[in-house]
């Protein structure tokens, strides 16, 4: 009696190899969707992570600002400009390492490497004792804060005399006057609304003010520099 002989036939190789195919193929797959997810959610914590940073930096920023008259020998003007999109203001850190005195500051929102979105960004530049204006923001480096939003909109809590209760605007249209809160409110490209950034400032009006016992006045603060 003839043994039969033991192997495989080419049908069960060919199924065999359809299988393994298979298997590799899902394999593949699940590992570039695990690649994807895990590349996607770093993204994600690497954007919270700035603009956590960015949020705490403003809040120092802002609670530096200080309360700078402008040279003007007809009216008090103090040195913020608060807009929707805008803001502008004098701190008390400096423009740069070197440098000393106080900074004009100015935030707003600009065009991004992507056309669909855009960027909250910061310029700083020096207040030397000459300064009447913004107008030297114009010219200083643009620094990134928030990279890939839609839009950032600021509003202002205060009151625009001592008689009558503060209340948030969108704008701030007391140049005689110093709010006394700044909310930020930034949506995400997507549409998505952030959290609210509410900061303080942290110095009154009359900081900005030297005591003139003469007059029984205070004569406008300059910026010094060392």
């Amino acid at each position: 009696m003839k043994r039969s002989q033991a192997g495989f036939t080419l049908i069960e190789i060919v199924v065999a190899m359809v299988l393994l195919a298979s298997m590799m193929a899902l394999l593949y797959a699940g590992l570039m969707f695990a690649l994807r997810a895990w590349d996607a959610a770093d993204a994600n914590g690497r954007k919270v992570a700035d603009r956590r940073l960015a949020e705490n930096f403003l809040r120092r920023e802002v609670s530096e600002v200080f309360p700078m008259r402008w040279k003007d020998a007809m009216r008090l003007r103090f040195a913020f400009e608060g807009q929707t999109d805008a803001l502008r203001f004098v701190s008390t850190r400096a423009a740069g390492v070197t440098l000393g005195g106080l900074s004009l500051v100015g935030l707003r929102v600009e065009p991004g490497k992507d056309e669909r979105t855009r960027d909250l960004v910061m310029r700083r530049a020096m207040a030397d004792t000459d300064v009447e204006d913004f107008a030297p923001l114009d010219r200083a480096e643009p620094t990134l804060l928030y990279a890939g939003i839609d839009s950032v909109a600021f509003s202002y809590f205060g009151s625009g005399n001592d008689f009558s209760d503060p209340a948030w605007s969108d704008t701030w249209g007391y140049i005689n006057r110093m709010p006394q809160l700044v909310r930020m409110r930034v949506k995400d490209a997507d549409g998505r609304a952030l959290p609210d950034v509410v900061m303080k400032l942290g110095m009154a009006e009359e900081a900005g003010c030297l005591e003139n016992a003469f007059q029984r006045g205070c004569l406008p603060r300059r910026p010094t520099t060392q």
